[in-house]
């Protein structure tokens, strides 16, 4: 290589080294001084860096299961095994840049994330009706964040179900520095949500699904699973993600949007309202009601509201912005995945790292960016019954 090329190289080299220092400073400083989730955890980053991804997962073989999706299309693999190694992936990142609640929320443009959060769980606790010591079970349960939030509400004793070894690992830590009364009440167990094995049936007052059903594509199977261990009279929340009036499966834009969102997601092919409704009834639920939650914050607030996918997309359609959830905004997320990628071509970052940011950009730009459409929503609320026996 010649003079001149070696110094391009060096130049390159060198203007990477000083973006990531700039990205790596804005990003701790602002995320010092925003309003934004204080269960972020920008540690985790940095533990991500030197560690590599949970269970050493590889983003090339998850990438493959989503090589033929195109628009809202099924993937090639079972569901559970796909959201086991989704969130191999995206746990670490997604407390890193959203907090320790893996789901939206929506708020006023004057308040922070944390707000958005609360204002979701406690909907949901609301819409339980259970009361302390209730048996509850929170249904592909993340590391607990929405179950801490229904125990805080409630009172309610509730088992967390999830696929994801890693999970139930970092959630148990969670809860293990939390108080007596909290430990007592949130519980972890490794289950596919799929097929349930060794809980007692007809043993719970109620069940919640906070955006988790998004992982499988027949949903009954999974609600068939939670009516099983429901009481009679037991009542399941489910806040879903479905298709919206404003999605148009014959829109490119719309059908690349989509398949970002399934890839990025770790998603199964997205019903409507009417599909994810019957779903329900399928596994023997009488629907009590339902509604799209993320509307009634645009009914609430009006042209206050802060819409739950403007966070990822920095602006919302009035061309407001904020710097609130830094991690997560496009002005850091973005930048991330070079600074990565920077250190990663020296040794010093496993090579799957800045793979898996750029995985969970694609599912962030794709997902906000249905909801920016209005083609789709993360929380459309659904309130079942499990009926008591006709001849009781």
């Amino acid at each position: 290589m010649g003079t001149k090329g070696r110094k391009n190289v060096k130049s390159k080299s060198n203007s990477l080294f000083y973006m990531a220092i700039l990205v790596a400073v804005t990003a701790f400083f602002m995320y010092k001084t925003s309003s934004g989730n204080p269960t972020q955890r920008v540690g985790k980053l940095f533990e991500m860096m030197k560690g590599g991804m949970a269970g050493n997962e590889n983003v090339d073989k998850f990438d493959g299961v989503y090589s033929d999706v195109s628009g809202n299309d099924q993937h090639n693999a079972y569901d559970a095994d796909v959201a086991e190694s989704f969130y191999n992936l995206a746990t670490d990142f997604y407390e890193y840049g959203w907090g320790d609640s893996f789901h939206f929320g929506f708020r006023t443009k004057s308040e922070g994330h944390g707000k958005a959060i609360l204002n979701s769980q406690n909907f949901v606790a609301a819409k339980l009706m259970v009361k302390s010591m209730d048996r509850v079970l929170d249904m592909g349960c993340g590391i607990g964040g929405p179950m801490r939030g229904v125990v805080r509400a409630t009172g309610a004793n509730v088992t967390g179900l999830t696929i994801n070894q890693h999970q139930v690992n970092r959630g148990r830590q969670i809860v293990s520095n939390l108080s007596p009364w909290m430990q007592q009440r949130c519980h972890f167990e490794r289950q596919d949500y799929l097929d349930v094995k060794g809980m007692e049936e007809g043993a719970y007052d109620g069940a919640f699904y906070m955006e988790s059903s998004l992982h499988c594509e027949n949903r009954t199977k999974t609600f068939e699973q939670t009516f099983r261990l429901l009481k009679p009279g037991g009542r399941l929340v489910a806040m879903e993600y479905v298709t919206l009036d404003g999605w148009d499966p014959k829109n490119p834009e719309h059908q690349e949007l989509m398949r970002m969102h399934l890839h990025g997601n770790g998603a199964a092919k997205t019903p409507s309202v009417s599909e994810d409704l019957a779903m329900i009834q399928a596994a023997g639920f009488e629907i009590d009601e339902h509604y799209d939650f993320m509307a009634m914050g645009e009914d609430m607030y009006g042209d206050e509201v802060w819409p739950w996918w403007a966070d990822l997309q920095g602006w919302d359609n009035q061309g407001a912005w904020r710097l609130d959830l830094l991690p997560a905004h496009p002005w850091i997320r973005r930048p991330l995945v070079p600074f990565l990628q920077f250190f990663s071509s020296l040794g010093l970052v496993p090579d799957d790292v800045p793979k898996a940011a750029h995985l969970m950009n694609i599912g962030g730009d794709g997902l906000s960016g249905l909801g920016k459409h209005g083609a789709l929503s993360p929380q459309y609320y659904v309130r079942a019954i499990k009926p008591f026996p006709k001849n009781a």
